[in-house]
């Protein structure tokens, strides 16, 4: 699909890169494997295709099924075209940007413990070509596994130096504290070389990091938890009590009946109200 799309579209996908160049950077963090240029034409070919489709098929459906003037079938025709082809391309844009943040979170999460363990090889006198090797073995992040197998086919394929390898890296990162690691790592190298108390200085600062974070997560959750029991469980029985006496009562809220509020209540606020605590535990739990 790529280089049929690449063979059709190649000239105009050259011209939509270099017209889009700041993601550029972003894409080479993501850790897709085909190029810039060639992802942008399957980008562009599947636009086309979805573009077209969806007017044609928004068209009989507005002319046959709905009973439209063709005029105004056409109008929303071209404005379903419209929102498709753009919808389509954005994503297309977007998912080099998501990659890079599900590849940071799931690097940083494990880091500290990479670095722990590297420090301890640099504790025996490994060189950074051999260390990255031993770290490629063992490491069970499949980020941090192939951020650090791509150093060192770096190194063995493309010929480059260690500290050139390295910056290579930095500049494709997805992880700015991986980057920061790698930069370390290479300026130790090309000075002092003393990559052991470079390491376990680092490890020791990430790990507190952690720490802290963690604990930040923590008090968060804690948080979270008061707010699910005054949101899920007080204030429902306190508003269905409420209604059903106003229900006995008689009377409106806003002009509805107590008993309408009741349903809103309870297949609408609260269903809703629990997918929102959902999320934000699984995004404050995402950066563990």
């Amino acid at each position: 699909m790529y280089i049929v799309a690449y063979k059709l579209l190649g000239g105009l996908a050259d011209r939509v890169a270099d017209t889009f160049s700041f993601m550029r950077r972003v894409y080479l963090a993501s850790g897709l494997p085909e190029p810039y240029e060639i992802y942008i034409s399957l980008a562009l070919f599947v636009t086309i295709f979805v573009g077209p489709f969806v007017f044609i098929i928004s068209l009989l459906l507005h002319i046959f099924l709905l009973k439209m003037d063709f005029f105004l079938a056409l109008v929303a025709s071209l404005l379903l075209f419209f929102v498709a082809s753009m919808t389509v391309f954005t994503l297309f844009l977007y998912y080099p940007v998501y990659k890079v943040y599900s590849r940071r979170v799931s690097i940083e999460a494990n880091l500290p413990f990479t670095i722990a363990y590297m420090a301890a090889l640099a504790s025996a006198g490994l060189g950074v070509e051999r260390l990255i090797e031993r770290s490629v073995t063992v490491e069970t992040n499949k980020e941090l596994k192939k951020e650090f197998t791509l150093l060192l086919k770096d190194i063995r394929l493309l010929g480059l130096d260690t500290a050139t390898a390295l910056t290579r890296r930095v500049d494709r990162s997805p992880s700015l504290t991986l980057a920061l690691l790698l930069i370390g790592i290479r300026e130790t190298y090309l000075t002092s070389g003393d990559l052991k108390n470079y390491l376990l200085y680092t490890a020791q600062r990430l790990i507190a990091e952690k720490t802290n974070r963690l604990r930040n997560i923590v008090n968060s959750l804690s948080m979270l938890a008061e707010v699910y029991t005054t949101m899920m469980v007080a204030a429902p029985l306190m508003f269905v009590v409420m209604l059903i006496i106003m229900s006995a009562l008689g009377g409106q809220i806003f002009g509805l009946p107590p008993t309408v509020l009741i349903f809103i209540l309870t297949f609408v606020v609260m269903p809703f109200s629990a997918m929102g605590i959902y999320i934000a535990i699984d995004g404050i739990l995402s950066k563990v």
